[in-house]
């Protein structure tokens, strides 16, 4: 066998949505800061996001997280966010995963009932929270960054829609977020290719006609997600939603970053307080527990810090190798 790479991971998925962590096998990546770090990948080896993202080891949902040293005092390590759509400044569900990787494969030093991690990723500090039972991480609770809303009951002209209110919020990642019902949509998985056509639509409405720019981070400044909401189907949620992202992705999670932007809207609209739970139910019934448990400020935006809970399951312990004489060695994908 010929081989010029091999990596070890570890795959989860948090409520249904899947990350792969890269635990070992990845090339020294220059950067003094996490965000140089992450734009190092983007620039010079975006063949190994690729290589574990798309097919054939990996598909269109796909997610990952690449472990650096950390670049900051405060954190225990460094984490990158890839998926096959390129890179984020921030994952909720990917943070679950990662920190439930990190504990029951010993990565990290684990106490019981709690281990504490602090993640230095490209959106900033995360602190982490994980209840661990007899060597087993239950449940993981992240305090997220400052979440903020960019503009609240904007109107955007979406194509064939006319136009439709929604809010623009940070959580993480920047979304459009407005009822499902606005663009006639079900929240249901077999309506997964009507929620990829209309998440198109809306997304490339919003960058068109909503200003967008993190007033601390240059490089945050698009809307990269849109969630569609509407009533739960669990008793015990408050909403339901389903979020798209990438070219064709569709978080099977209530996704992280998304609440967070979510908890964002519904404090600055009045209708959350500070540690009030809101309890998030996904497109395929999975729950996160949330709440706002502080008020914050990013540049003129009054902003809140968010809370998430949620729990990752380890589906597999793997080496992948890159073979230099496969063709489609640095892989590929079909949209």
């Amino acid at each position: 066998m010929k081989i010029s790479r091999v990596f070890s991971t570890i795959d989860t998925h948090t409520g249904g949505e899947p990350t792969r962590t890269i635990i070992g096998g990845l090339p020294y990546i220059p950067g003094k800061t996490i965000v140089e770090k992450m734009h190092y990948l983007k620039e010079n080896m975006d063949w190994v996001r690729t290589s574990l993202m798309f097919e054939p080891r990996g598909h269109s949902v796909m997610s990952g997280v690449i472990l650096t040293e950390p670049t900051t005092p405060e954190a225990d390590i460094g984490v990158i966010f890839i998926e096959t759509g390129g890179y984020l400044p921030m994952c909720g569900h990917d943070t679950i995963g990662v920190s439930t990787a990190l504990v029951e494969a010993g990565i990290v030093k684990v106490e019981e009932p709690f281990t504490y991690i602090s993640l230095d990723t490209p959106a900033g500090l995360t602190r982490v929270k994980v209840h661990v039972e007899n060597g087993k991480a239950k449940s993981v609770t992240f305090r997220n960054i400052p979440s903020f809303v960019f503009a609240e009951d904007v109107e955007v002209t979406v194509p064939g829609f006319g136009r439709i209110k929604m809010d623009v919020a940070y959580g993480g990642n920047v979304y459009a977020i407005l009822p499902a019902e606005a663009v006639g949509l079900k929240i249901l998985p077999e309506n997964a290719s009507e929620i990829i056509q209309k998440g198109k639509l809306v997304r490339d409405a919003v960058n068109k006609q909503v200003n967008i720019q993190h007033p601390e981070k240059p490089f945050i400044n698009e809307c990269t997600h849109v969630q569609f909401y509407g009533e739960p189907t669990n008793p015990g949620a408050n909403l339901k939603n389903t979020v798209f992202f990438a070219d064709s992705g569709i978080d099977r999670s209530p996704c992280g970053t998304g609440t967070s932007a979510r908890v964002a809207t519904l404090y600055a609209k009045g209708e959350l307080e500070l540690n009030q739970e809101f309890v998030h139910e996904s497109i395929i019934g999975s729950i996160f527990v949330a709440r706002a448990v502080e008020e914050a400020k990013v540049g003129p935006y009054k902003a809140v810090i968010p809370e998430v809970t949620g729990s990752a399951f380890v589906t597999a312990m793997s080496q992948f190798v890159i073979d230099p004489e496969d063709p489609h060695k640095n892989g590929f994908l079909l949209t």
